[in-house]
């Protein structure tokens, strides 16, 4: 894969951006943009997705808000590097050739830490982002890189994490602005043209095994709402605020690709576990599928999709 500046493209992404990194010129007829909030999330919610549409020649382009800089790791796995935020770019960086990813556009903001965490406070964090700069920084994006497809957290963000809400926030606010030229009309201005997608998603999951784990953890003495490593996951909030699965996305056919991204993120996981050890076909048909919700167009019921660019006018 090879980068060229950014700048040679799109001349004004510079003052929307901390930076941008092109692994090849944004060219596809077919075009996705995934607004995330930190490094991995990328990997561990859609790697496979993200796998199966670059294969197939989309340009698939990542908005990633933070470097992580409130992940834990392993302090052996900082050698080499200047903190945590540059281990974790470079773990991006990696995660992006495994799966073929078109950019990466750091936002360039601190990551926030859960909800309740002294990181919160910091004035640089995602969460305390002023909702109208984080917003127009997604809307030069849609602008810039003219997505048919956009892909983001639900109100949640999943598991309540501040940064994860904001970016829904800021995207859902994009993916209205984008294409009317009275908002944000100095990118107008130096060329960035009003683009509107035509569809918008939000990431989700089955909540069966989440209903399952709620009812299963008070037998063994566990509470629910105290999940996780550092016990600030609520699985109850989780499982009252999970978005319907509109769209099933079938992407079997490249576990490989998928677990070399997850393993590129090293630093924020212990390993594949218990299922890394089954045969490659067993966990392809268990890695099987990835979930969405489909925002826009509204869902009106009926069948699944099965893909995010059914419908859409390449």
């Amino acid at each position: 894969m090879t980068q060229q500046p950014p700048n040679d493209e799109f001349p004004n992404l510079s003052d929307l951006v901390d930076e941008s990194i092109w692994y090849k010129p944004p060219t596809a007829a077919r075009r996705m943009l995934i607004v995330y909030a930190h490094p991995d999330d990328e990997s561990f919610g859609n790697a496979g997705t993200i796998a199966r549409y670059t294969s197939a020649g989309v340009d698939v382009h990542y908005a990633c808000a933070t470097r992580g800089e409130c992940g834990e790791m392993d302090p052996k796995l900082l050698e080499g590097y200047a903190d945590i935020a540059a281990r974790r770019t470079a773990e991006l960086r990696a995660a992006a050739e495994a799966i073929q990813l078109s950019s990466i556009h750091f936002l360039g903001y601190r990551d926030s830490g859960m909800q309740g965490s002294e990181a919160n406070q910091h004035p640089l964090a995602y969460c305390n982002a002023d909702i109208q700069r984080a917003a127009g920084q997604v809307v030069g994006l849609i602008r810039a890189l003219r997505p048919q497809v956009v892909l983001t957290f639900n109100p949640y963000g999943g598991y309540g994490h501040p940064d994860h809400i904001m970016a829904h926030r800021a995207t859902v606010a994009a993916f209205q602005a984008a294409a009317n030229p009275t908002l944000y009309p100095e990118q107008v201005a130096t060329g960035l043209e009003p683009w509107q997608p035509q569809k918008l998603y939000y990431s989700t999951f089955g909540a069966g095994f989440i209903r399952a784990a709620i009812r299963i953890m008070p037998l063994f003495g566990r509470d629910p709402r105290r999940f996780g490593t550092n016990q600030d996951v609520d699985l109850t909030k989780i499982a009252g605020e999970i978005t319907p699965t509109t769209t099933r996305v079938n992407s079997a056919a490249f576990l490989a690709q998928k677990e070399k991204a997850w393993d590129a993120h090293a630093s924020q996981t212990s390993g594949r576990g218990v299922l890394g050890r089954l045969p490659a076909p067993v966990r392809s048909q268990i890695y099987a599928g990835e979930s969405f919700t489909r925002v826009v167009p509204a869902w009106a019921g009926g069948p699944r999709e099965r893909d995010l660019f059914a419908g859409v006018n390449a």
